[in-house]
This record gives C-alpha cells, sequence and structure tokens, in this order.
C-alpha cells in the first residue's frame, strides 16, 4: 500500500461490517415498534421507532414518551453473539481471521482477500453477498475500509447510516475525516467521552482540529490516551490484525479428565486462566488488546474465535466473551455433539498499560487489590453463581440504585455511573442503610393521629413522633414530602407515592416514604 509521497505506509488496510440494530435483530420477532436497552439508556431501535425520533443514548422515559406504544426489552449479550455466529462463520468460511469487536461487528485484514479477489471492491461484495445470504437484504449493513481499525469502524458506521459502502482511499484518512466530531472516536471506543468533552471544552471538536495540533503537545497536555487518538485522527493507525500468535506472548489451557456438558463449568475454569494471563502480563507492564479462544470437544469439534478490544481485557471482560461464544456455539444445531474436553486462551496482541489517571481524591488502593483477590478465593470455594457483587444499575429510591450480579460476570475496572441524574430522587447522600424486607412503621402527629399525604403533595399536619417496631421516637425535625410517580404508562408498574425525611430525638436520620395511605422505612442515613 502506497501513501502520499510515495511512501510505504504500515498503516493496515482493514475492513469493518457493522450491523446498525444488531440488538434488535437477536430479539424474537414482535408486533409493533421495538427498542433496547442497556443500563436505561437506548442502545438500538426498529426503524418504526426511529422515524417515531426515538435517538440512541435516550432515556427509557424520554424514549417512550416519544413513541408510547414501542415494546422496550432489555439488551441480551449472549443472544446477540448467538444470532451473530452465522454471520461471523460464513464470512470466515471465505476469508480467515475474522475479529470480532462485539456482537454485529466483526473486522477483517485486507492483505491477502485483495490479492485473492482481485481488489477491495471484489472483496467488499463477497463479504456483502455472503452477509446478505445469511441476514436479507432487507437487514441494514454498514461496509467500511479504510486505513487502520479506527478509520475502518468510522467509515463501517458512515455506510450504515448512507447505505452505502465507504471506501476511504490509502493515505486519505485525515482527508475523509477532517470535518467530523470526536464524538465518533467515543462511538468507536477509541476515546473516552471525559477526553471527548474536555477536548471540546477547549475548542478542539473535530477530527481536523486535533490533527492540527503538534503530538508534543497533545502529549504534555492529554498524555497516552491523547497521543492515541492524535495518531488515529492523522490516519497513523498501525495496529495490526490477527496474525500467528506470537511465541513470547503467553497461553493457558486447560484439559478436562471428564467431557463437560454444560458452559457453566468451563467458564469457571476461563476465569481461573484469564486471572493468570492478567496478572503475567501485569507484572510486565502490559495489558492484552486482541486473543483467541479456542473450545474442543472429544469429539473434535472446535470452536476459535479472535477477540479484539482496543481499551485492554481485564480478567472480567476475557470471561465475558468466553461466555458469549461458548452459549453461540453449543446453541448452534448440530454444531456440538460431546463435552469439551480442552479450552485454551492465547493472548494475540499487548500493548503497554498505561495505568490509570486517579481522580482527586484518589483511586483504587491496595484494599481494592486485596477486597478483588478475597472475591475471587470465595468464588472458588462456592462456585460462579455463589458470589454476588453489588452494581449501580440507576433509579429514584434507594432500593432501586443498586443491583446484585455474580461476581463472575462483573468487570471490577470499568464503571459507568448511572446513579445521576435520575429526577425526582432525594437529593443525596443517599441512606447507608436500606431493608431488605419491608419495614412498616407509624408516623403520628401530636394528637396521635396518623399524618399523610394529599393528592397535592402537602402533609395533612406536622409529624411529631415516628414508631418504629413497636418503639417510639420523637421528631425532631423533618423536611418534605417529596411526590413520585413512576411507570403511569404500564398498568402493572406504576408507583406513587411520597417520601419524608426525619430526624429523630436519639439523633438517627431516616428516609419514610407513605405508599397506599402506608408508612414504612426506606432507609437510613449514617
Amino acid at each position: 500500500m502506497a501513501a502520499s509521497g510515495g511512501v510505504t505506509s504500515s498503516v493496515p488496510r482493514v475492513l469493518t461490517l457493522w450491523c446498525p440494530e444488531w440488538p434488535v435483530q437477536a430479539v424474537a420477532p414482535i408486533d409493533g415498534p421495538l427498542i433496547v436497552f442497556d443500563q436505561h439508556r437506548v442502545v438500538a431501535a426498529c426503524t418504526t421507532a426511529r422515524e417515531a425520533g426515538v435517538c440512541t443514548g435516550d432515556r427509557k422515559r424520554v424514549a417512550l414518551r416519544t413513541c408510547p406504544n414501542a415494546t422496550v426489552v432489555p439488551r441480551d449479550y449472549v443472544a446477540e453473539v448467538q444470532s451473530f455466529e452465522r454471520v461471523v462463520s460464513a464470512v470466515a468460511d471465505i476469508i480467515p481471521l475474522v475479529e470480532l469487536l462485539e456482537p454485529g461487528s466483526l473486522c477483517l485484514d485486507m492483505r491477502g482477500p485483495t490479492r485473492y479477489f482481485g481488489g477491495e471492491q471484489s472483496v467488499v461484495d463477497h463479504v456483502r453477498s455472503v452477509v446478505a445470504t445469511q441476514l436479507g437484504e432487507e437487514i441494514p449493513i454498514g461496509i467500511g475500509v479504510a486505513d487502520g481499525r479506527a478509520a475502518s469502524a468510522i467509515a463501517a458506521r458512515r455506510s450504515g447510516v448512507t447505505g452505502h459502502q465507504v471506501i476511504v482511499e490509502p493515505g486519505r484518512t485525515a482527508a475523509a475525516f477532517t470535518t467530523m466530531s470526536l464524538r465518533w472516536f467515543h462511538a468507536i471506543g477509541e476515546m473516552s467521552i471525559d477526553l471527548v468533552e474536555l477536548f471540546e471544552r477547549l475548542g478542539i471538536n473535530t477530527v481536523g482540529d486535533l490533527a492540527a495540533l503538534d503530538q508534543r503537545d497533545v502529549l504534555g497536555r492529554f498524555g497516552l490516551p491523547g497521543v492515541r487518538a492524535y495518531r488515529v485522527a492523522t490516519g497513523a493507525d498501525e495496529r495490526p490484525l490477527s496474525s500467528i500468535t506470537p511465541s513470547q506472548l503467553p497461553e493457558r489451557e486447560r484439559r478436562f479428565d471428564e467431557p463437560l456438558l454444560t458452559v457453566t463449568p468451563v467458564v469457571f475454569t476461563a476465569r481461573e486462566l484469564a486471572s493468570e494471563l492478567v496478572h503475567e502480563l501485569s507484572i510486565e507492564g502490559l495489558v492484552c488488546t486482541r486473543m483467541t479462544v479456542t473450545a474442543e470437544t472429544e469429539h473434535s469439534e472446535r470452536s476459535e474465535r479472535h477477540w479484539y478490544r482496543s481499551e485492554g481485557f481485564t480478567a472480567a471482560a476475557i470471561v465475558d466473551r468466553v461466555r458469549w461464544q461458548l452459549d453461540s456455539w453449543v446453541n448452534e444445531p448440530s454444531s456440538v455433539s460431546a463435552g469439551v474436553i480442552v479450552i485454551r486462551i492465547s493472548i494475540t496482541s499487548v500493548r503497554p498499560d498505561d495505568g490509570v489517571q486517579h481522580g482527586f481524591w484518589g483511586g483504587a488502593s491496595e484494599a481494592d487489590g486485596r477486597a478483588s483477590r478475597a472475591v475471587a478465593r470465595l468464588v472458588t470455594l462456592c462456585g460462579p453463581e455463589g458470589v454476588r457483587v453489588p452494581l449501580p444499575i440507576g433509579g429514584r429510591l434507594p432500593e432501586d440504585r443498586y443491583g446484585w450480579f455474580p461476581a463472575t460476570v462483573v468487570d471490577g475496572d470499568h464503571h459507568v455511573d448511572v446513579l445521576a441524574p435520575w429526577p425526582g430522587s432525594v437529593v443525596r447522600p443517599a441512606p447507608v442503610i436500606v431493608p431488605t424486607d419491608e419495614v412498616c412503621i407509624e408516623v403520628v402527629n401530636d394528637r396521635g393521629e396518623s399524618v399523610g399525604v394529599s393528592g397535592r403533595g402537602e402533609m395533612t399536619s406536622d409529624p411529631v413522633r415516628v414508631v418504629i417496631g413497636g418503639r417510639s421516637h420523637r421528631v425532631v425535625a423533618w423536611a418534605g414530602p417529596w411526590p413520585l410517580i413512576e411507570r403511569w404508562w404500564d398498568e402493572r408498574r406504576r408507583r406513587r407515592l411520597a417520601r419524608l425525611q426525619v430526624v429523630l430525638e436519639d439523633g438517627s436520620a431516616h428516609l419514610l416514604a407513605v405508599e397506599h395511605q402506608r408508612w414504612h422505612l426506606m432507609g437510613t442515613h449514617g
């Protein structure tokens, strides 16, 4: 490949396939509009919902206000991988070394296929034909070809929007994307939203604005994450795709004495292997960005997939990929006729671990590391489903803000802030003690009569005493009430209540709620 000026470029030509609304395709057919959510935000929607005005990133309430008759479903990564497996297999039959980026997206190196098929356009035509055979012509796809991974991913997304293939000429990446927003880099996973917003506050809004800077200035102000974004913006993304596994990179394999007939114990073993690999790389100051997962049965059936993640794989992220791959494999008709006897995880590409820029109040501590190791030991004793940890899931009420999830599926190094904003929530700090079971209480006035909240959200009388567990406590201060109406459009799940904060004579502070004319304790502040 020749770049401008006649100099041979080391930037690989990459083809990326992207299915814009793949989470929708993984859902069983339903009548009417369909919206798929992940962490209470829209990630995909059908054509009808899009035409109604539903946008990616909308909160559930906004989306349902825009399209009230839509059916909403949570995102199911396992179902997405399983349904996308037939596409991956079909492409891999004509072009080897296909890399999975995420469910609904894959990429491949163009060097070999271009020579075999006689040009990039022929490769694109073959891939499009194979995918159309598997999915049908009515399902939109985007195919982009450009220099490097990031440029190819952007080209694929532009293709998905326009409906036409996008092939960026060699050496023309920077010129082709110069007017595009830097938020495209966040959309393809090459830049955090915090860094994008920082650039925007400094007046650096487009790819061209970033490419016009001096690399030394970018390094001094934004560090290595900024330099990676700068190299993508200037068309210098030299990261290769999968090739032969380098002998010096680590690999872990486990052979089972007895064939395993279910996915769960295989995934549990993969977690141990992943932890060993991540720990070995961390000692050398490295992080895995690409890996190959291989599983074999006693009948010599084999599943092998290449996985890529630009920000690097944590142990939990590796386990997620193993689970997705195995679930899609065993659920494919006639693909597995025996138990699994081998699971292998091979690291095929690494990069230096840039570390984490801690916030003003610090970051992960040694105590965090000890806690993670303790959880790992408990998992080995109790099994993959026996240890659960809390994760933020968002909500207006204390009991809704966190949920319990198996420790084996939690990526402890990547957190998503879903706690704000939630209009209608009681201002922070939130209660530190939230009852697992309903605690009924009484709130009475100076005449011993029960206090209520009117339909206008006003107290019927001042609260004077609160009875908790048969013991009466005098109220020394109170605030509220704060009415709340949730899911008014859902006959089965709608909820109407009012909350009240009180400070009792013993100095304790509580969050109370009245619902259906009954008071209960929602939480206790520290």
